[in-house]
């Protein structure tokens, strides 16, 4: 699971910091990659989908990712402008992504198991960064067929927490860009396993009388999750109207699990979900923004075709489950492989 760490340096503004953004992009990792339990921490987990970005996913990975030293400090906040002070605080914030990219895999048809690190090291030099891969692991973001998804990595950088990365690769994995509208029910006890909350005890959402506090944990899990993906361009949450981003599931008076509604696209759109509902305040509030907004759609000399809409994805992401089948296999094999053969 991504971990999260104390910042120990100047964290810029949000409104300077998009100012002098990062040019986003798309990146692409396999499905192997994107349900893994990962340990990198938040700002690590930044600089790698930057990395990723310069990577071309149909090629085969390179072994070796150079970045720019200036590029990361904006990415994951760093202001420090002296030269070497800039290499120490990028180190304590992302330098131990080595140590934090190990992954584990299994082949539920074989039995076969393995685990390993897809950094084997990284190292910082006077205006660039060095990030060396391991060559077992190069094809979870390499010469990818089939089994991937895509991400948008300034939907990423904006992240204020590990938990929204994991929920909107999440999102993503369960997206069909085939269809217009995306539904999915997630219950309580798959948002316990995906961010490990524990099921008792301490962190647990569990009262002391042993009654589990669902107030409390739509306001410091759900809510949180949610209003960072509201910022996502990629992935566009539909506000409800109960005002959240999501509706509760019923069995009598018992709330079961939470509906939530998205639209994706290849490319992000121009609008975050933010924005939307900010649009849709001034809708509310005059008359005329509604008037102007249909003169223009009228005016449109191409209409956008119509599909249809409310189409339904899988709703229960709990119960899905993946066949990791040959690129999964191809890992498993590379790491049987005899010593001193090099894949």
């Amino acid at each position: 699971m991504l971990r999260e760490t104390d910042e120990q340096y100047h964290q810029i503004e949000l409104e300077e910091y998009f100012d002098n953004a990062v040019k986003p992009d798309l990146f692409a990792v396999s499905r192997i990659f994107a349900e893994a339990r990962k340990q990198m921490t938040l700002s690590e987990y930044k600089m790698f989908a930057y990395a990723l970005t310069s990577v071309k996913w149909k090629d085969k990975c390179p072994d070796i990712l150079y970045l720019d030293k200036k590029e990361i400090a904006k990415i994951v906040g760093v202001t420090e402008s002296d030269s070497s002070d800039l290499s120490q605080h990028l180190k304590r914030s992302v330098g131990d992504l080595a140590k934090h990219s190990y992954l584990e895999f299994s082949d539920k048809a074989s039995g076969a198991w393995a685990n390993g690190f897809f950094v084997t090291s990284i190292a910082f030099f006077k205006n660039r960064i060095r990030i060396r891969m391991n060559q077992d692991y190069l094809p979870l973001f390499g010469e990818l067929e089939r089994g991937y998804i895509t991400m948008w990595s300034g939907d990423i950088f904006k992240m204020r927490s590990e938990r929204a990365v994991k929920f909107y690769e999440v999102l993503r994995e369960n997206s069909d860009t085939r269809k217009e509208m995306q539904t999915g029910t997630i219950s309580i006890r798959f948002l316990k396993d995906l961010f490990g909350i524990p099921k008792d005890g301490k962190g647990s959402y569990v009262r002391k009388n042993g009654h589990f506090s669902r107030p409390e944990f739509e306001k410091y899990v759900i809510d949180p999750i949610c209003e960072d993906l509201a910022q996502t361009e990629m992935i566009q949450l539909i506000l409800q109207p109960n005002g959240k981003y999501y509706e509760k599931i019923k069995r009598g008076n018992r709330i079961i699990a939470y509906k939530l509604f998205w639209t994706i696209s290849s490319h992000p759109r121009v609008a975050s979900a933010a924005e939307v509902k900010e649009i849709q305040e001034k809708v509310d509030a005059d008359a005329q923004v509604l008037k102007v907004a249909k003169d223009i759609v009228k005016s449109q000399k191409e209409p956008k075709k119509k599909t249809k809409s409310g189409a339904k994805f899988n709703d229960n992401f709990h119960q899905r489950n993946y066949d990791y089948e040959a690129l999964e296999r191809q890992l498993l094999a590379a790491q049987d492989a005899p010593e001193g053969k090099e894949g």
